[in-house]
Order: structure tokens, then C-alpha cells, then sequence
């Protein structure tokens, strides 16, 4: 829609708008003056009762005016003044009415002057006056009774009155009944007075009779008798007797009044209600108008506003723009329609953000390709003999390049978050063996600094909950970290996994990390997470870093339905923390805590030295066991049979070899939570401690430490079956395969693994040398690279499927390549024809797995003789615990492991390979010597290895000890291999 058409319909609603509000206020004036006239009318019939009720009054007062100068008792003048207090209290009601009512003030005035008139009547009776005829007619009626008779005349001739007719009815009502209250107080005066009547009171009386239209047969009777009578003033009729028969004709006459007043009240508030009604409908259309102008004024305003923002905008950004967009700039321009002006931003905006997805993928290929070649052909160059500098070198290349990898990881997943292409997984994970392992892993960055590192995970959790336990993980990564890289020497680290609430299957937990680093001010806190930032500038030059990991890990927490939270003072640490909530599984599997209620604990301290052992005592607690604290003068004073089952000791704090000396010689069992950075004692004490177990101490390694204070598992009987003397290398038979790689360093590394399972292999750089080859060549699998030159991946696929369905020849399985983890982009792989997906870096068991798919296990030849090859009963595979301090030569020889027939776990983390020695039963551990000669403690964990029932087996680049049962080469074949584990079978 064009612009200028925008503003020819805005002004045409606001006109119309306006016309209808004009209208609609103008009705509303009208009904509002309606009502005001109806409520006028409602006042003036108010009065029109006010007055009558005082004429009421005023007639009884009168009555007995007449009485009074007839009789001329006190009696009767005590009467009198009885009637004539009432008159007052009404004529005050009266004119409170007035006051009240400021519409009908005028009144009062008139009413001012009634008063006057009557006081005066008053003092003429009071006087006892002779001329009874002036002060009863004259000053009464015409001064009195009259003029207010005027008023209620005036109020009904009003035009604001409506229902007139029936108002007509009710005064002559009003004129019989003072004609009649005039009769009765005349007559009340001659027969009080028993006065003769003389010509001119018969002519009066006559005159009185003639106004009376009605008929009251009574009344009639006693006018007659008192007629009669007049003539010798010997009255038959009491006054008493006249003044009741008067009085119940008088009564029905104002019953009829009241009948027509209410009549005329009802049909007068029934007219009000209705005119109110329709005021207020159309003051609330007027104001909802009103209302609504304002906002299309404000529409209106806004559009014109924007246009000329739009406008002004297009042409700020036409010098920014490439030569396409100017030219489509100055059409929509010219057009000057507002969607294609929108649409233009729309694709102007989304066009930067695509081209920064792409560069990002390219930089993730690009960047880690390189990367993962430099990272594995160091790993294999740590594995030759080197001289020390060379191998400060290669330690330097390492660093560096992890640190790269470390820093090209964090983009890419703040990239992912900000474009919203973050996948969350909601899967069942284990809570404790999940968050343990996350911890774990950092345990050696922490004991590098002497890091107390405290874990405690609340043991009441459920075994098993559902969500993104690795997104989870990676955020504690990440804030552990940050903890470890601004904890100071000997500083501390405690993190937390708490149950706050569980209901209705699900699960609150808060996850918090605190440490006793260096802290931050409240405007350090204010921009923590920002990207790019860190507390302030310095921080990343001392640091370093690149300062996403806070920005990544508050995103992760915010769209799993959390916020990432900090608490922080200078120089007393920080602490950062946030809560989930997480589902049950629908099977709710229950946690096996052994059963150790009778078992007797006891953490050790020294003297005046503060310990950290709220973690170990929560766990020792819930399972059930007694915990108590004792300084170590205290244990070493008790008697043997008062002593705990088991004593904690923390080399942390207690690191003097004579105290654990004279501790580890008690009748007890004793358990050494040590670090792999802590080993100073270990040598002289290794036969005496029961138990070694490392640091974060965690709710896992407090159970198996509690365990050795049960009788001791029998050792379980290995018989050993001796099969068929051949070979056990297993090796895939006859295949050949493509790999397609544009990455050289790549390329030698996928080649070395597949030849080492005696796969063929041919290379090709990009997708066009792969269709040449595949039209020229058979193989049985293709491993295709996705971005490559001159012919990508993607590419690359079609043309070969499209290549073998002219030719009618048989699809070979294509296998993606890719850094690219997001679920869309292996769908798109995978639409595309190709057949599976690979991530690099390449994990060998994802790769075996993917050729034994294709290619049956009956396809596999054994070779290589072998003599004595065994195998537990029982047992598919004997049990291998491998340990190798890079992750891809452990990949490798885990594959390797496994082609001879073995079933292998394998770790790259020391701390986690002694962990696993105590929780399974393994036939061998190999192991990487090198990281524990280098803190003199190897000979330990050859004991602890022989302890656990394994064979130990060691890769060394110069035999110089005895401990092993055999030792390896750092790369060997699998033959070296395969023979010296039947030799220590």
C-alpha cells in the first residue's frame, strides 16, 4: 500500500471519527438537558407534597383558631397551640426543602411571606377579635391558605411538569378540600360560640356550599339540622360531631390527592431513569470516540512520522548498499509503497545475518580443520622420544592450539545462540554420575593451584531426570573455570547441586559455584554477561579468555527455562548460581545406598585449623552412618575399642607424614582424600593407608570409601578357557575406500586409521576429483568432506547418485565429513542422498561402527597367529581399562583393543582412570606412565592397579623398572600388543 494512500485513509476515519463524535456529543447535551428538566419535575412534585401537607396542617390549626374565639376557654388555646407548633415544624421542613433544592429557592421567598401573613393571623386570634369573618376568611384563607394554593397552581402550570392532566384533577381535589376545611372552621366557630347566624353568614355558608360539587349524604344532614337550628341559635349539633364529619370527607379528598401524586411521581421517575439511561449511552459512545480519535490522530501521526523515518532511512542506507540494492532502493522509492519498503529492510536486515551465519561456518571449517590436524599430529609426536626442549615445544604447540580451539568453540556457540539455532536435548540423564564426571574433569586444573575443590550434590535427588544433562554440564564447566581462573592460591571452590522442591514429577534444583576469588564491584556484576566483556579491561590481558563463556552459559540457562545469577563483594569471592526445573523419568529408578547404620565415622582436624567437611558429613549422614569431627590428638588418645570404623583424613589440611603415620598404625581403616598435585607422602605410607581416594570427594567416592569397612569382596575366579591358537587382530576384508578431504593434514589422519584396519584408501581434494574417481573406479565407501573448492560435498553427492542411477549401477554408501553439529545440517546432508554423518574430530568407534554396518562382522578375517589368546567365562571380551593422556591415541588403541577381541574403557583423565580402578573389575589397566613419573607416583598406582585385581601394563619410552608386568611402546602394533597381553594373561 502506498504511502500517500496510508494518509487519505487515515484522515478520511478521523474525519468520519469526528463526525460522529460531534453528533453523538450534541444527543448527549441534549439527553443531559432532558434529564435535568425530569429531575426539576421530580423536585417541583416533591414541593407541590410539601406544600399540601402543610395546608393540612394549616386547616387544623385553623379549626382550632375558630373553636378558640367561639369558646374562649384556656383548654381550648392549649389545643390551638398544639396545632400551631406542628404548622411551624412543616413550614421548617418546608424550608430546608427550599434550601436543599437550589433549582426550587425561588419559592422561599413566597413561603417567607406566608409566614409573616400567619404570624400576624395568629396575634388577631390570640386577640380574641370580634370579626370572626375577617380573620377566619381573610387573613386565613386569603392571606394563608390562598396564596400557598397559589404556589401549588404555579408549580403545576410549570411547562418541566409533565402528565398536566392529571395534575388539573389533583387541584381541583385541592380546592374542594379547602372549600370544605374553610365550611368546617366556620361552622366550628357558630356552633362553638352558639352565635345566631345572621344574612351575610347564611349568604357566606351559601357561597361555600356552592363550591362543594361532591355529595356526603352525613355531612349534608347536619348542615341541614344546623340550619334549622340557626334560627334560635339552640344548636342540636356538636362542633365535635361536625368537625369528624367534615374531617372524614376532607380525608378522602387528600386520599385521592395522594392517589394522583404517586401516580405522577412514578410516571415522572420512570421518564427520569429512562432519559438517565440514555445520557450516560451516549456520554460512553462520545468518550469511546473521543477515545478512539485520539488514538487514529496518534496512528495518523505515527504512520507520517515513520514514512518520513522510512524514507530518510532507505536513503541514509543507500550508501552502504551494493549496486543492486541501490537500484531496487530508488523503485521501491519511487513507488513510495510501505510493504515493499518493509520487505527491502526485511531482506537488507536478514542479508548481513546470513552472509555472518555463512562466514561462521566457513570460519568453523576452515579454522578447525587445520586445527584438528595440528592437535593430532602433536598428540602423535608426544608419543616418539624427544629431547626436553622439543618436548617444551610440542607442549607449547599443544596449549596454543586447545587455547584456539577453546576460543573458535565459544564463538561458534555464542553464534548459535544469538541466531537461535541451539538445540536442547530432553533426555534421560543420571544426575550424580553425570555432574560428578563434569566436576572431575577439572579436578586437575584445581589441585594445579592448590584449590580446595568441594562438591556437593544433594543425595536425595532423583537417580535419574530428564533434560540436557551435556548443556547442563557445559555451564558448570564454564563457571567452574571462571572460579579456578580467578581463585587464588589455596583459595576455595565449593560447588552445589541442591533440591529446592519436588512436585508433580518435577524437580527445582539450584546449581550454584562459589569461590573465594578476587570478587567484583556492583558495576563489574551489571555487564558480567555481556559478550565480549569481562569485569573490566585488565581482566582479559591477566586472565585472558574471551570473555563468552559467562554470555554463553547465561543464554543456556535462560533458554532451559532458568537465569544465571552472580552474588559478588571485592575481594571475598563470588558466587554464581541459578535453578531448573527438571522432570522424573517415567521409570524412577531408585539409588542402592548400601546398608551401614552401625558404622562409625570420624573426620580428622588439627588443632585451631579450620576444615572443609560439610559435603563428606552430609553424605555420611544420609546413608546413615555416624559422623563425628575429633582432632587427631583426641583419635590417637582413645582406646582401641572406642575407636571409629574409619578415619578421614584430608591431606589438605593434614599433610605432616608423622601425624598420618602415627594415624594410619591405629585398628582402623583409614581413607586419604588427596589431590593428583599431592603426593609428597604417599611413598612411605602407601601399605599403611586403606584407602586413596581424590579429590572433588563426592557422594560416589564417599560410598566406595565406606565400603571398605565390609567384609572383603572374594575374589571372583577367572577360569580361563583356552582357544583355537590364531589370530585375533581383526582387520575388514577387501575394502577399499574414497575419503574425500581438501585438508591434507586431514587426509593422513583419516588414512592412518583406516589402514590400520587394512582398508585401501584413495584421496581425492574436492568433489570433482571424487566424481572422476568414482566414474573411473569401484569402491566400497566413500567418506565425503562437505566444504571443499571447486566442488563442494553436497555438491559432490548428487552428481555421483545421479551418475549411478543413469548408469544403473549400485549406490555405494556416502558418509558426511563435518565440524557442522546442528541438527538441520545433517538433515540437509542427509536429503541430499548421503548416507550417514561423521563429526569431526573423528571418534574411531563411531567410525567402526559405521563400516561394520555396512560391512557384517562375518565379512571379518582373523589374522595374525596368536598363542594362548583367553577369555573370561561368562564373559563375551575380558575388561580393559585403558588410560592415555591424549584423547586420540586412546581413541585408537581402543580400537585397536577392541579388533582383538577385548572390551575396553577408556580415559584421558588420571584421576578418573584411578576412580574407575575401584568401581569395576578389569583383566588389565594400560596406562600412560609418563604423568605419574613425573610426580613420583607411579609405583602407587601400580600397587593400587595390582589392588583392584588388574594386570598393570605400562606405555614407556625407556623400560626402567620392574613393577609392570609388561611394558609398551608408546605407538606399537597390534601383533607387540596382542602378544604381550597373552603373555600377562
Amino acid at each position: 500500500m502506498k504511502i500517500n494512500n496510508n494518509k487519505t485513509i487515515s484522515f478520511l476515519f478521523i474525519f468520519i471519527v469526528i463526525g460522529l463524535a460531534t453528533t453523538l456529543l450534541y444527543y448527549s447535551y441534549l439527553s443531559y438537558d432532558r434529564y435535568n428538566e425530569r429531575k426539576q419535575s421530580t423536585g417541583s412534585i416533591l414541593l407541590i407534597d410539601k406544600i399540601d401537607t402543610v395546608l393540612n396542617k394549616v386547616d387544623n390549626e385553623r379549626v382550632y383558631s375558630a373553636i378558640y374565639m367561639g369558646t374562649k376557654h384556656k383548654e381550648d388555646l392549649k389545643n390551638l397551640k398544639f396545632y400551631r407548633a406542628i404548622v411551624d415544624k412543616e413550614l421548617e421542613t418546608l424550608n430546608a426543602f427550599l434550601k436543599k433544592n437550589r433549582e426550587l429557592y425561588f419559592y422561599k421567598s413566597a413561603i417567607g411571606d406566608i409566614s409573616k401573613n400567619l404570624s400576624y393571623t395568629r396575634t388577631r386570634v390570640d386577640v380574641l377579635s370580634l370579626d370572626y369573618q375577617n380573620t377566619l376568611f381573610e387573613n386565613y384563607f386569603n392571606k394563608v391558605v390562598k396564596p400557598l394554593m397559589g404556589l401549588v397552581e404555579r408549580l403545576i402550570q410549570n411547562p418541566l411538569v409533565e402528565n398536566s392532566e392529571q395534575f388539573v384533577d389533583y387541584f381541583q381535589l385541592l380546592q374542594q378540600k379547602e372549600n370544605l376545611s374553610t365550611e368546617k372552621s366556620f361552622i366550628s366557630f357558630i356552633l362553638s360560640s352558639s352565635l345566631e347566624m345572621k344574612r351575610e353568614d347564611l349568604l357566606l355558608w351559601e357561597t361555600l356550599l356552592h363550591i362543594d360539587i361532591t355529595e356526603s349524604i352525613a355531612l349534608q344532614n347536619l348542615r341541614g339540622e344546623i340550619f334549622i337550628d340557626s334560627i334560635d341559635s339552640k344548636y342540636s349539633v356538636l362542633s365535635k360531631e361536625w368537625i369528624e364529619t367534615s374531617e372524614e370527607r376532607i380525608t378522602e379528598l387528600r386520599d385521592r390527592q395522594s392517589i394522583l401524586l404517586s401516580q405522577s411521581q412514578k410516571y415522572i421517575y420512570a421518564q427520569l431513569s429512562t432519559v438517565k439511561q440514555q445520557t450516560i449511552k451516549y456520554m460512553v459512545a462520545s468518550v469511546a470516540l473521543l477515545i478512539i480519535l485520539f488514538i487514529l490522530i496518534y496512528l495518523s501521526y505515527s504512520n507520517i512520522k515513520n514514512s518520513r523515518m522510512l524514507t530518510d532511512t532507505l536513503s541514509d542506507l543507500e550508501a552502504d548498499l551494493n549496486e543492486e540494492q541501490r537500484t531496487e532502493i530508488k523503485k521501491v522509492l519511487k513507488k513510495n509503497d510501505t510493504i515493499a519498503i518493509y520487505k527491502f529492510l526485511v531482506n537488507a536486515i536478514k542479508e548481513p545475518s546470513r552472509a555472518k551465519d555463512h562466514f561462521l561456518a566457513n570460519m568453523s571449517h576452515e579454522i578447525r580443520t587445520p586445527l584438528n590436524g595440528i592437535i593430532g599430529f602433536t598428540n602423535i609426536l608426544k608419543e616418539t622420544e624427544l629431547k626436553e626442549d622439543q618436548k617444551e615445544f610440542v607442549h607449547i604447540i599443544e596449549e596454543s592450539s586447545n587455547s584456539l580451539i577453546h576460543i573458535v568453540n565459544d564463538i561458534l556457540d555464542f553464534s548459535k545462540v544469538t541466531a537461535g539455532k541451539i538445540e536442547f536435548e530432553n533426555i534421560p540423564f543420571s544426575v550424580m554420575e553425570k555432574f560428578e564426571a563434569t566436576v572431575d574433569s577439572y579436578a586437575a586444573k584445581a589441585a594445579q593451584k592448590n584449590i580446595d575443590l568441594g562438591l556437593f550434590i544433594d543425595p536425595t535427588l532423583p537417580m535419574e531426570l530428564m533434560g540436557d544433562g551435556t548443556k547442563i554440564s557445559q555451564v558448570i564447566i564454564n563457571l567452574l573455570s571462571n572460579a579456578v581462573k580467578f581463585t587464588n592460591k589455596n583459595g576455595k571452590i565449593n560447588i552445589a547441586i541442591e533440591k529446592l522442591s519436588q512436585t508433580d514429577g518435577v524437580v527445582r534444583l539450584k546449581f550454584s559455584v562459589k569461590d573465594s576469588g578476587i570478587g567484583m564491584t556492583k558495576k563489574q556484576q551489571s555487564k558480567i554477561f555481556d559478550a565480549f566483556s569481562q569485569a573490566d579491561a585488565s581482566t582479559s590481558r591477566k586472565f585472558g579468555g574471551t570473555g563468552l563463556g559467562l554470555t554463553i552459559s547465561s543464554k543456556f540457562v535462560s533458554l532451559m527455562g532458568g537465569k544465571l545469577e552472580v552474588e559478588s563483594a571485592v575481594g571475598e569471592g563470588t558466587t554464581f548460581f541459578f535453578s531448573l526445573d527438571l522432570k522424573e523419568t517415567k521409570e524412577k529408578k531408585e539409588r542402592a545406598i548400601p546398608k551401614l547404620t552401625d558404622v562409625k565415622t570420624a573426620y580428622i582436624t588439627i588443632p585451631d585449623i579450620e576444615s572443609n567437611h560439610e559435603n563428606i558429613q552430609a553424605y555420611i549422614e544420609y546413608i546413615g552412618a555416624d559422623f563425628k569431627t575429633y582432632n587427631y590428638l583426641e583419635v590417637l588418645n582413645m582406646e582401641t575399642s572406642t575407636l571409629p570404623d574409619i578415619l578421614f583424613i584430608d591431606h589438605q589440611y593434614i599433610n605432616d607424614e608423622k601425624i598420618i603415620g602415627s594415624l594410619v598404625v591405629l585398628n582402623t581403616k583409614t581413607v586419604l582424600i588427596s589431590t593428583a598435585e599431592i603426593e609428597k607422602c604417599r611413598c612411605s605410607l602407601k601399605d599403611e593407608i586403606s584407602k586413596l581416594i581424590y579429590k572433588p570427594l563426592n557422594f560416589s567416592k564417599t560410598i566406595r570409601a565406606l565400603n571398605i569397612v565390609k567384609t572383603k569382596t572374594s575374589t571372583i575366579e577367572q577360569q580361563l578357557t583356552e582357544v583355537e591358537d590364531i589370530a585375533s587382530h581383526k582387520v575388514f576384508k577387501d575394502i577399499s575406500a574414497l575419503v574425500v578431504e581438501d585438508n591434507h593434514i586431514n587426509q593422513k589422519l583419516i588414512q592412518n586409521i583406516l589402514v590400520n584396519f587394512d582398508i585401501s584408501v584413495a584421496l581425492a581434494s574436492n568433489g570433482a576429483e571424487a566424481l572422476k574417481l568414482r566414474k573411473e573406479n569401484d569402491y566400497d565407501i566413500i567418506f565425503m568432506d562437505i566444504q571443499m573448492p571447486i566442488m563442494d560435498g553436497v555438491e559432490a553427492t548428487e552428481e555421483i547418485i545421479e551418475y549411478e542411477k543413469l548408469n544403473q549401477i549400485e549406490h555405494i554408501p556416502i558418509v558426511a565429513l563435518t565440524a557442522n553439529t546442528l541438527e538441520a545440517d545433517k538433515e540437509r546432508y542427509l536429503s541430499a542422498g548421503m548416507d550417514k554423518y561423521l563429526k569431526k574430530p573423528i571418534d574411531v568407534a563411531d567410525l567402526t561402527a559405521i563400516i561394520e554396518e555396512y560391512f557384517p562382522i562375518e565379512e571379518i578375517r582373523e589374522s595374525m597367529p596368536l598363542n594362548n589368546q583367553l577369555y573370561v567365562v561368562g564373559s563375551e571380551k575380558s575388561k580393559i581399562i585403558l588410560y592415555k593422556e591424549t584423547e586420540l591415541m586412546a581413541k585408537i588403541y581402543t580400537a585397536v583393543l577392541n579388533n582383538l577381541g577385548y572390551s575396553v574403557d577408556r580415559y584421558s583423565s588420571a584421576d578418573k582412570f584411578l576412580e574407575q580402578l575401584d568401581r569395576k573389575e578389569y583383566k588389565f589397566a594400560l596406562f600412560d606412565a609418563k604423568p605419574f613419573r613425573e610426580v613420583n607416583s607411579d609405583s602407587m598406582v601400580v600397587e593400587l592397579i595390582r589392588d583392584s585385581g588388574a594386570t598393570p601394563i605400562a606405555f614407556v619410552e625407556r623400560d626402567n623398572t620392574s613393577n609392570y608386568c609388561e611394558t609398551l611402546k608408546p605407538i606399537g602394533h597390534a601383533n607387540e600388543i596382542s602378544n604381550k597381553l597373552i603373555k600377562c594373561g
